[in-house]
């Protein structure tokens, strides 16, 4: 396996452990099991040990995530229409129970105000580039700057907390809601 191979396989698999058990449940011996790795292949990538392997695993996550959005998700016509299809694709995962970066992300998001700095400042960069994603996306519907800004942070803000509400519930239905909110924040376009 090259370097790099070892190194993605160790992000992804603690990207889904940190998902299943938080950064406080994540031992390190499990994470070596499952990647099949000497503790010194772990250094070796990682010498900053757990909290950089929580930073990395974050910007994986968030990458991959973005790569997501805008190659399967903001792609129709209309912003509205984009955002719909979010929520209908949220929609879809919620019985499944997949690891979805968002879920993700938003766990360990939260539990970073009590982690380590560099890691929640890891966290606020995250969510800075998230929403700007979405306020570039509504200025190429003509949103002016400012407009794009507020209407992104409401659209996910709503579609986020609805999937964090389904997710709970392990029922969509607030996420449909949300999507019929949609048109109330940014209208046909």
């Amino acid at each position: 396996m090259k370097n790099m191979d070892k190194r993605e396989l160790i992000l992804k698999e603690a990207e889904k452990l940190f998902a299943e058990k938080g950064y406080y449940g994540l031992g390190l011996s499990e994470l070596l099991k499952r990647c099949e790795i000497p503790k010194g292949s772990f250094y070796y990538y990682f010498p900053g040990g757990k909290l950089q392997l929580i930073e990395e695993t974050l910007n994986y996550s968030y990458q991959r995530m973005e790569r997501g959005i805008t190659q399967r998700i903001l792609i129709e016509q209309t912003a509205l229409k984009s955002f719909e299809r979010m929520a209908d694709h949220l929609t879809r995962r919620i019985g499944e129970k997949p690891l979805l970066a968002s879920m993700f992300l938003s766990m360990i998001a939260i539990e970073s105000v009590y982690l380590d700095e560099n890691v929640n400042a890891a966290c606020r960069r995250i969510y800075g580039q998230w929403q700007k994603l979405y306020a570039d996306f509504l200025r190429r519907f003509g949103f002016g700057e400012e407009e794009s800004v507020v209407k992104a942070q409401a659209v996910f803000a709503l579609i986020h907390g609805s999937l964090i509400s389904s997710w709970i519930k392990q029922d969509p239905a607030d996420l449909q809601l949300a999507k019929r909110s949609l048109r109330d924040i940014i209208g046909d376009r």
